[in-house]
């Protein structure tokens, strides 16, 4: 028995000294399947979070992505993990390469600073510190439902149904919703979006809900630096979007003291809201949140600079894109799956004030 102990060594030695070799041969970038096979090999985060640091990636963020990863049981460390190694690769340009030699000593012209342009079919957002951009990770919302009313996001944060929605995750509350018949909706199954089950439509008829938007964890590690700070937001080139029909805004996020996230906004809806391929719902006519007043400079078609009026005091904060119209109708399906209209509402880039 010691002796094909010793030989199954062997044998895994040689296999891992072989891929070694191999990997570094071929140089390839670190995928969502690396990451998953990792996991599935029961390796523990620490060495997973070593080997994206230390590795080229070339990762699918996607809400499919994400959603694939979450199923396989890939831990949000190592998710956010994944999520900096895109953003520090987009961030990355010829601009922060180091200088020549015979101009290392020149300074940067504040004014040669590039506009923010966002990647194809993605917004992005940038906190300006003087003369240096700074790019804030987008963080896709939640959507959990609540039979509470939507009088203020105070009120909902201190709600248990939602904070037990919030914290057992997708089957859990689908249970529950069967065993005591409590509305406490479903959790996330895709990024910014999710779905109502079937459960829903056999039970007896329940014209409202209140649709909570949700991101998860306590705080956000993101400071913009100066207060008030200044941000520039780039939504321009989305698919099936107008951007002069929506605007950034500044909210104040509600921390949740019964689970881990932060309530960024809520209204209430037909339970079929989510279902519908029409453009019907008037998602921000009632819309719940904590808008801070703020001085906008449109730049361009889908591109502008926000700044609050007042410094901002300690707490959790957000950009958002918001319509500008607020009678603007979306359509459910959109907002469910994440993509048009839907992917601008569903996503926002926090931010702290110490």
């Amino acid at each position: 028995m010691r002796r094909i102990k010793f030989i199954s060594m062997l044998l895994v030695g040689a296999f891992i000294a072989t891929s070694t070799v191999v990997a570094q041969q071929n140089a390839k970038p670190l995928t969502n399947q690396d990451v998953i096979s990792m996991v599935k090999s029961a390796l523990p985060d620490s060495v997973i979070l070593s080997a994206i640091k230390a590795s080229d990636t070339d990762f699918d963020i996607s809400s499919t992505g994400l959603i694939a990863l979450k199923k396989a049981a890939v831990s949000a460390k190592v998710m956010e993990a994944m999520l900096d190694a895109v953003g520090n690769k987009k961030n990355a340009s010829p601009s922060t390469a180091p200088a020549a030699a015979g101009a290392s000593n020149a300074a940067p012209a504040a004014s040669s600073a590039p506009a923010a342009v966002a990647p194809a079919g993605q917004p992005s957002v940038l906190s300006l510190q003087g003369s240096t951009k700074v790019s804030l990770a987008a963080e896709p919302t939640q959507i959990i439902q609540t039979k509470a009313k939507p009088t203020s996001l105070s009120s909902l944060a201190a709600d248990q149904a939602l904070a037990e929605a919030l914290n057992v995750g997708t089957q859990a509350a689908q249970m529950a919703l069967m065993k005591s018949g409590s509305m406490m909706g479903n959790s996330v199954v895709s990024s910014g979006s999710s779905v109502l089950s079937n459960i829903l439509s056999h039970r007896p008829k329940q014209t409202k809900v209140t649709y909570v938007w949700a991101l998860s964890g306590g705080s956000s590690p993101a400071n913009p630096g100066g207060n008030p700070p200044t941000f520039e937001v780039n939504y321009a080139g989305i698919p099936g979007v107008n951007a002069d029909q929506f605007e950034p805004v500044i909210v104040k996020l509600a921390d949740t003291p019964q689970a881990n996230y932060r309530l960024v906004g809520a209204t209430e809806a037909a339970t079929t809201a989510e279902q519908s391929a029409q453009q019907d719902w008037p998602i921000y006519s009632s819309f719940t949140e904590d808008r801070i007043a703020a001085k906008v400079q449109k730049l361009g078609s889908g591109h502008a600079q926000i700044t609050p009026s007042a410094s901002l005091g300690a707490g959790e904060y957000a950009i958002a894109l918001r319509p500008v119209d607020k009678s603007k109708k979306f359509s459910g399906e959109d907002v469910g799956k994440n993509q048009g209209e839907g992917l601008l509402f569903n996503y926002a880039w926090p931010f702290s004030v110490k």
